[in-house]
C-alpha cells in the first residue's frame, strides 16, 4: 500500500479470505505456487506448511495495515476458523488465533473480540457418528470479529465536535458491544455487485464497527475490498474511504461509478 502514508488511516474493516476455506485454495496458490504442491500431497506435514503460507500471504497485508494506522487506530478483522479433510484426517485449522498473532507480530494490541453467531447457520447441522459417541465434532456456527489498537487510546479535544455527532444510544451501545452478535443474518446484499461472490460479509457488520470506532470525517481502509461491502457502510455513515482489492473480477462495477470514486491500478510486490 505505497500510496498510503504513515498514520493515515483511523480505522481498518475487513474480511480476507479464509486459509483451508477450499474457495479460497486458487487464490492463495496464485499468490505462493508451492501452497498447491503442499495441498495436493496431502501429507500432514505439508498441509500445515501451506496453513502457514496463507497466513504468510495475509500478515504481509496486515503489517501494512499497522504502518497507516494512526496512533490510537482500530483494525478490525472479520475472519472464520477451518475444518478440512486430507488423507482421510479431519481437523480444525484456527484461522482466528493465528491471525491474533499476526495482529500482535505488527505491533498491534489485541483487545476483546467479537462472535459473530450466524443465524442463517442450520442450527441442527451435525458432524460425526449421528448419536453415538464419541466421534461427533462441534460444529462451526460462529465468526471471530477480531478488534486491535495501535498505541495508546485515541485522543481527541474537548467536546470534539465530530465525535459528539457520532455518539450511539445507550441500545446501540449495549447491543453493540456485547461480545456475542446473532442477530445479523449472513446474507450479503450490497446491490449491483456479483451474487455469486460467498465469501462477501454482510453490511451491517461494518457499518456498526464504523460507528464503534470512528467519527464523521475519518478514513476506513478495507485492504480485500472485495465487493465493496465496507466502502457502502463507510459512504453512508460520512467516512472517507480506501479499498484494495487484487481480483478485479470481484469489484462491483456499480461502486466504480459512484461519484468521487478514483480508482488506481497498480501491481503487487511479492
Amino acid at each position: 500500500m505505497d500510496l498510503l502514508r504513515d498514520r493515515s488511516i483511523d480505522l481498518v474493516i475487513t474480511s480476507p479470505p479464509y486459509p483451508m476455506i477450499k474457495m479460497w485454495d486458487g487464490l492463495f496458490s496464485r499468490l505462493d505456487p508451492r501452497i498447491a504442491r503442499k495441498l495436493s500431497s496431502g501429507k500432514s506435514s505439508d498441509v500445515m506448511d501451506a496453513y502457514k503460507m496463507m497466513h504468510e500471504c495475509l500478515s504481509d497485508t496486515i503489517g501494512e495495515c499497522s504502518r497507516v494506522l494512526s496512533d490510537g487506530g482500530i483494525c478490525c478483522i472479520n475472519i472464520g476458523d477451518a475444518t478440512r479433510t486430507f488423507s482421510g484426517k479431519f481437523q480444525l485449522f484456527p484461522n482466528h488465533a493465528t491471525m491474533i498473532h499476526a495482529l500482535e507480530g505488527a505491533g498491534l494490541s489485541t483487545l476483546p473480540y467479537i462472535l459473530w453467531k450466524k443465524p442463517t447457520n442450520k442450527p441442527n447441522a451435525f458432524l460425526g457418528s449421528g448419536f453415538l459417541p464419541t466421534n461427533a465434532y462441534v460444529t462451526l456456527d460462529c465468526e471471530y470479529i477480531l478488534i486491535a489498537r495501535k498505541g495508546d487510546l485515541r485522543k481527541f479535544a474537548p467536546k470534539d465536535p465530530k465525535r459528539y455527532r457520532s455518539a450511539f444510544s445507550k441500545e446501540q451501545r449495549d447491543r453493540w458491544f456485547s461480545q456475542i452478535w446473532s442477530d445479523i443474518p449472513g446474507a450479503d446484499q450490497t446491490g449491483g455487485g456479483r451474487n455469486d461472490r460467498t465469501g462477501a460479509f454482510p453490511m451491517e457488520i461494518p457499518r456498526r464497527l464504523i460507528r464503534m470506532f470512528s467519527v464523521e470525517g475519518d478514513t476506513v481502509l478495507d485492504p480485500f475490498m472485495g465487493t465493496g461491502t465496507t466502502f457502502l457502510a463507510a459512504s453512508e455513515e460520512k467516512r472517507n474511504f480506501v479499498g484494495y482489492e487484487i481480483d478485479e473480477k470481484a469489484i462491483c462495477s456499480a461502486i466504480l461509478k459512484r461519484p468521487g470514486i478514483k480508482v488506481i491500478k497498480s501491481r503487487a510486490k511479492r
